[in-house]
């Protein structure tokens, strides 16, 4: 380094300034620089040409969030029909409303160790998508789903994560986090099965869901917990 043209830094905690101390051909000028000033500074100098894939996506997958151990995959649930069972009673083909998933991904462990659900609006999703409160159980208000004594398989591959979504839906429901208040016509749990069985999927936009308050955006931002 040519010592007639330093710059020397000097930071004082204390007070948050950043002095900067610059000498060229024996003369030496010094001013006060503001902190992000400095940060912006770094940034922008910065050079780095590294390509951080994710790998091929699950199907559906609208969105990920990836950090250096896990990944997060937000996923549109294709299917407006599921095979269901509420106790001893199978409900095959059962309609349902649109629904998206969030897995969090341990790369490392190559399992899922976080699940969130959200019933959005059966359009096309943006981030100011509403979300509606989730009309049956295992799920708690702030969109986790309640796994019980059900073991997650192991996904080597997260391209097909989005087998778990159906996996999921195929638990046994039972009145765990049920409340009649979360569907319009409050009606119990059985009777809401019995309402909707063989009914086509917008009936939950006209007759059963609630309004959760939430955008898509917000459901997303459990990323960032």
């Amino acid at each position: 380094m040519n010592s007639s043209s330093d710059t020397i830094l000097r930071i004082s905690p204390g007070r948050a300034e950043v002095f900067v101390e610059q000498e060229e051909n024996g003369v030496i000028s010094r001013k006060s620089i503001a902190p992000d000033a400095l940060a912006r500074c770094f940034l922008s100098s910065r050079y780095d040409d590294e390509v951080h894939a994710t790998g091929f996506l699950p199907e559906g997958c609208f969105a990920a969030a990836q950090t250096a151990k896990h990944t997060w995959y937000f996923i549109r649930y294709p299917e407006l029909y599921a095979d269901i069972s509420y106790y001893d009673t199978e409900y095959p083909r059962f309609p349902i409303p649109r629904l998206v998933f969030g897995f969090q991904y341990l790369t490392g462990e190559k399992k899922v160790v976080k699940s969130y659900l959200g019933v959005v609006k059966d359009e096309r999703l943006n981030p100011d998508t509403p979300l509606f409160v989730y009309p049956f159980s295992n799920v708690y208000g702030d969109n986790s789903i309640c796994l019980g004594n059900n073991a997650l398989p192991v996904y080597k591959d997260p391209a097909r994560l989005h087998t778990l979504a159906a996996y999921i839906l195929r638990f046994p429901n039972n009145n765990d986090m049920f409340s009649p208040r979360n569907n319009k016509l409050e009606l119990e749990y059985r009777d809401l099965l019995e309402q909707l069985k063989g009914k086509d999927p917008s009936v939950y936009y006209s007759h059963i869901l609630k309004e959760k308050g939430q955008t898509l955006k917000e459901f997303m931002n459990i990323a960032r917990r």
